[in-house]
């Protein structure tokens, strides 16, 4: 049986605010297969903000174990940490997050920079990343010369160079209109069907039901989850909000 790509046991997080312990989380035990693609929803101070950045080692647990693709990081230190996020997590935020003077195929390039990856392989994988979201006669464009959906799109193909084991999306459609969102979930429930593994973050039902699965956190707790049926996430396909025309 293969092994979850994110394994969570026992997790909990816990702030000092001043002379109060404020619980983030609490025990949360959490699988995400591979090839799963699974929304995370929640109202506004439930906890789901909290798990995602535990599950994108952006933060870490105050107690409990992380395995991410078969390798504990809950220990890890800072750098190892942050090399086995850049090596093993691709980010999409609400917010593009492209560097302005850079072109499409240079901010898609970047991160594969940081790992110390030469001129010829990094070009490669960034130019086939960008292929693959359909933007191939965008990449020498400026992000002021695309519209939002393809902005997005260049964040997708940014997070897709490294080959990375899970894909994590924080509001994915937020910043777009609904042609563009419907254009960027697609694109993830393509990626899904040809196997990487999505998590999704998110308080838009809709958006919620482009996923296999949807977990719902609530006082810091996993309060249910449900599976999401084939006919189901098609009409969710059709109903989706979002972003501008791509």
């Amino acid at each position: 049986m293969t092994a979850p790509v994110v394994e969570l046991r026992g997790v909990a997080k816990t702030y000092r605010m001043g002379s109060v312990t404020v619980s983030a989380l609490r025990d949360v035990d959490l699988d995400v297969a591979a090839g799963d693609m699974v929304a995370i929803t929640g109202p506004s101070g439930s906890g789901k903000s909290t798990l995602m950045n535990i599950v994108g080692c952006l933060d870490r647990p105050s107690q409990g174990s992380y395995v991410l693709a078969g390798r504990c990081v809950d220990g890890l230190a800072d750098d190892a940490l942050a090399e086995t996020r850049n090596r093993s997590i691709g980010f999409v935020f609400q917010s593009f997050h492209l560097l302005s003077r850079l072109s499409a195929l240079e901010n898609v390039e970047l991160p594969l920079v940081y790992r110390g990856m030469g001129v010829r392989r990094r070009r490669a994988l960034a130019c086939q990343a960008l292929a693959d979201v359909g933007l191939e006669d965008r990449m020498h464009h400026l992000p002021a010369q695309l519209s939002g959906g393809q902005q997005q799109r260049v964040a997708v193909a940014r997070a897709l160079a490294g080959r990375p084991s899970l894909l994590l999306a924080d509001e994915p459609t937020g910043n777009l209109d609904s042609r563009a969102g419907r254009d960027v979930l697609a694109l993830f429930q393509g990626l899904n069907d040809e196997g990487m593994t999505v998590v999704v973050v998110t308080h838009d039902p809709l958006v919620a039901r482009h996923c296999r699965r949807i977990l719902s956190v609530a006082d810091g707790l996993i309060a249910g989850c449900a599976e999401v049926a084939a006919g189901e996430r098609l009409l969710a396909a059709a109903a989706a909000p979002g972003g501008d025309r791509a």
